[in-house]
């Protein structure tokens, strides 16, 4: 009985060493989490902990893609992330995308004046030199619809409904 035992002890010792032996080796790595302000165009947009290691900040995408005025969404299946406007605006390049009719030119002598031509006649023209980060205006098309526009991080950017209620296609 003894021998039996003794046999039965050797083989979990053994098979517990083994299968030690073949767990792979874990790195050890020193971060930090500090505490941000993440400030655009001397706005605060957000504030979140983030992880600082190695000189870098690691910054949570969700964190982020809505700093830039993206959702994102994880499929799970094909482990991919998905990033979208979101869903109240759209830039004025996404609806330039969205529209093919449609194209927009840049002032040479004014920036974030925008003039968007729907084949050779002007659609609406966009003024946002004078706009703030975060702040709202409108501009009226050629159809007398009133679409409001605001800037973002810099961007112009359309309301969805406003752009729909126009007859332009969005995304």
């Amino acid at each position: 009985m003894k021998k039996l035992i003794l046999a039965v002890a050797a083989c979990a010792f053994l098979g517990t060493a083994s299968i030690a032996a073949a767990a792979p080796v874990a790195t050890t790595v020193k971060a930090t989490i500090k505490y941000f302000n993440f400030v655009v165009n001397g706005q605060t947009k957000l504030t979140a902990d983030a992880l600082a290691f190695n000189g870098m900040t690691y910054v949570p995408i969700r964190e982020a893609a809505s700093l830039f005025n993206y959702d994102t969404t994880y499929d799970s299946a094909t482990r991919s992330i998905s990033f979208s406007s979101k869903q109240d605006w759209i830039t004025l390049a996404e609806l330039i995308a969205a529209t093919p009719r449609l194209n927009a030119t840049q002032s040479e002598e004014t920036p974030d004046v925008y003039v968007v031509r729907t084949g050779g006649e002007i659609a609406f023209s966009l003024n946002v030199s004078n706009l703030k980060d975060g702040e709202t205006s409108s501009v009226v098309t050629n159809q007398s619809h009133q679409i409001r526009v605001k800037k973002e991080l810099g961007a112009v950017v359309l309301n969805k409904k406003d752009a729909l209620a126009a007859g332009y296609l969005v995304q």
